[in-house]
C-alpha cells in the first residue's frame, strides 16, 4: 500500500509539471514593456553644397544618444521560434557640429521613429524558465521633425530647414527571457541595425548635404506579459 501511494504521489507531482509546461506552451502572445538605450556611433562626411566653398568649410555633424520607452508584441510560433515587433515612443537626438561647425554645439534636433520586427530563435524548451534567443529582422527608421538651432541659422546664415530620408535595413538581436510563472516574465536585448540616412539642410537658395550612418546599439530592458 505504501509503495502505490508513493507511485500516486510521484506520478500526481509528475502530471501537474506537464500541465505545468503545457501551461506555458499555450500561451501564444506577449506584450512588453520597459526602457530602451539608444547608443549612436555615427559617421558622416563632410557637408557639400551647391553654394560658394567659402560658405561651407569643412565641417560635419554627430548624433546622440537617446532614451525612450520601449514597447513590443511577441506571437509565438512553436517553442522554438516566434515573431516579436519591437518599438517605442519615438525620441529625440541632439546633433552636434563638428570642424568648422563645432564651436556651434548642438546644432539641430531630430526625432526618428524605428520599429524592427524580428523571428527569434529561442535555445532550450519550453520547461526552462531562462532561455536565451537570437532575432534577425528588419528595421523601418522615419525621420522628422528636425529642427535647426539658433547657433546652426547663425552658422548657416539665416533659417535653416533640416530634412532627412527614410532608412530601410537589416536587425539582429541577442537576448534573455526569464519567466516568473504562466504570466510573467522579465527580457533583456541587444538590438543593432542598419541604419543610414541622406540629410539636407536648406538655407535660403542653399543647400548643404551629407550622409549619416548612425551605426546604432539599442539595450532594452522590459517587463513581459504573456496570454
Amino acid at each position: 500500500m505504501k509503495k502505490m501511494t508513493r507511485f500516486a504521489i510521484c506520478a500526481a507531482l509528475a502530471a501537474l509539471g506537464t500541465a505545468s509546461a503545457s501551461a506555458f506552451a499555450q500561451e501564444q502572445n506577449a506584450v512588453r514593456l520597459g526602457l530602451a538605450n539608444l547608443t549612436i556611433h555615427s559617421r558622416a562626411p563632410d557637408l557639400t553644397s551647391n553654394g560658394p566653398a567659402f560658405l561651407t568649410p569643412p565641417a560635419s555633424l554627430t548624433v546622440d544618444n537617446a532614451q525612450t520607452l520601449f514597447f513590443g508584441y511577441v506571437r509565438r510560433i512553436n517553442e522554438k521560434l516566434d515573431v516579436e515587433l519591437a518599438a517605442g515612443i519615438p525620441p529625440a537626438h541632439k546633433v552636434y557640429g563638428t570642424g568648422g561647425l563645432a564651436p556651434y554645439g548642438m546644432i539641430s534636433r531630430v526625432k526618428q521613429a524605428g520599429p524592427a520586427v524580428f523571428l527569434n530563435y529561442k535555445f532550450g524548451t519550453d520547461q526552462d524558465k531562462l532561455r536565451p534567443f537570437f532575432g534577425v529582422g528588419l528595421n523601418y527608421t522615419k525621420f522628422f521633425d528636425g529642427r535647426s538651432t539658433d547657433s546652426n541659422n547663425l552658422a548657416a546664415g539665416g533659417p535653416t530647414k533640416i530634412r532627412l530620408t527614410d532608412s530601410v535595413g537589416p536587425a539582429l538581436q541577442a537576448g534573455l527571457s526569464y519567466r516568473f510563472d504562466q504570466r510573467w516574465s522579465v527580457n533583456g536585448a541587444i538590438i543593432v541595425a542598419d541604419v543610414q540616412s541622406d540629410m539636407t539642410a536648406t538655407t535660403g537658395s542653399i543647400e548643404r548635404k551629407t550622409h549619416i550612418d548612425f551605426r546604432p546599439i539599442v539595450y532594452t530592458v522590459c517587463i513581459g506579459y504573456h496570454f
